[in-house]
C-alpha cells in the first residue's frame, strides 16, 4: 500500500453562475500531480466522490484514503450550497446540479492531469443524494413528477424533528419544477458507479428511466434506513437495474452508516453518529471498502 497525499483546489464553473467546486484530491504519495504535464509513467484510475445532502467533501475520506492507497486518484468536491458549512435552500432543491458538478469536475481533472489518468477507468461513488448523482451520470433519469407525489414520504416527521434545519432543507427536492429538471445527465466517460444508501428512488417507476445505464453498478443499501428507506430507494434502483450488484445491509443498520466514525460526539450529533448497540460502523465501513475495491478492480 502506498502512502497518500491530499490537496485542495477550487474550480469555478463559469457556465453556471461562477459555481465554485472546492475539491480535495487524494493520490498515492509517489504521484506528483504538479508534474502531470510531463508524466510518462503508468496511468492511474480516477474516482469522483459525491457526498450526501448537507454533508461535505471530507465526509467520505474514510473511503477515499484506502482507495488512494490502492493506487486510485480520488477527487471529492463540495457540492455548492448543498453542504453543512454553506447551506443554500435553492441548491438543496436543485439536486440535478450535483451530477453536472461531477461532469464539470471530470473535464477539469482531465484537462489538468490527463497524462496521469487512465480514461478507461473513471468511476463515480456517491452516498445518499450523492448516490443519486452517480446513478444519474450512469444514465438513470428520475421523474420529478413522481418525486413531488411522494412529498409526505420523503422523510418521516420524527426524523425531520431530529434535524430541524437539514430535515427541512432535504425536503426541498419536492419543490423543484419538473420543467427545470434535465432529462439526461448521463456522462459516457464514467465506466462504473457505486451507490451507497441511494436516494430519490421515489422518482423511478419504469425501466424506461434506466434503459440508458450500460455500465456496471454496485448498490449498497442499509436495511434500517429511515432517510432513504430501502423499499422506496435501494430496492427500487435494483428492481429497475436488475443487472446491478446489490447488497442489502441488516435491518438494524441506518442511513448514516457511511458517515465517519466518531467515538466522542456531542449529544446533539448522536443522530448522525450513534448506531444501534450491535452495529459496528467501523467494521461495516471496512467491509464496504473491501467490496468497492473488489468491484472496481474486477
Amino acid at each position: 500500500m502506498s502512502k497518500v497525499t491530499a490537496q485542495t483546489i477550487t474550480y469555478i464553473d463559469h457556465s453556471r453562475d461562477d459555481r465554485p467546486l472546492k475539491t480535495t484530491i487524494w493520490c498515492p504519495e509517489n504521484l506528483n500531480l504538479a508534474h502531470a504535464g510531463t508524466y510518462t509513467g503508468e496511468k492511474h484510475p480516477l474516482i469522483l466522490l459525491s457526498h450526501g445532502s448537507g454533508s461535505n467533501r471530507i465526509s467520505l475520506a474514510w473511503l477515499a484514503i484506502p482507495l488512494a492507497e490502492q493506487g486510485f486518484i480520488v477527487a471529492s468536491p463540495d457540492h455548492y450550497g448543498n453542504t453543512f458549512n454553506d447551506p443554500l435552500p435553492e441548491q438543496f432543491k436543485r439536486y440535478w446540479e450535483r451530477p453536472r458538478d461531477l461532469s464539470y469536475l471530470l473535464s477539469q481533472l482531465l484537462q489538468h492531469y490527463g497524462p496521469v489518468i487512465d480514461q478507461k477507468k473513471i468511476y463515480g461513488i456517491g452516498f445518499s443524494l450523492g448516490a443519486y448523482s452517480v446513478m444519474a451520470i450512469a444514465g438513470v433519469n428520475v421523474d420529478q413528477n413522481l418525486i413531488k407525489k411522494q412529498e409526505n414520504e420523503t422523510l418521516p416527521a420524527d426524523v425531520v424533528n431530529q434535524m430541524p434545519v437539514f430535515g427541512k432543507l432535504t425536503k426541498k427536492v419536492v419543490e423543484a419544477d419538473p420543467a427545470e429538471v434535465p432529462t439526461d445527465l448521463k456522462d459516457e466517460r464514467f465506466k462504473k458507479v457505486v451507490a451507497l444508501s441511494p436516494a430519490l428512488g421515489t422518482g423511478i417507476d419504469s425501466t424506461q428511466q434506466t434503459k440508458n445505464v450500460d455500465i456496471p453498478a454496485l448498490i449498497i443499501a442499509p436495511g434500517g434506513d429511515q432517510i432513504a428507506p430501502i423499499a422506496q430507494n435501494g430496492r427500487i434502483y435494483h428492481k429497475f437495474l436488475p443487472q446491478a450488484i446489490y447488497r442489502e445491509l441488516p435491518a438494524n443498520v441506518g442511513h448514516f452508516i457511511f458517515l465517519p466514525v466518531k467515538k466522542n460526539y456531542a449529544a446533539a450529533d448522536a443522530f448522525w453518529y450513534q448506531d444501534a448497540p450491535s452495529v459496528d460502523r467501523q467494521q461495516i465501513q471496512q467491509e464496504t471498502i473491501t467490496a468497492v475495491k473488489k468491484f472496481l478492480l474486477s
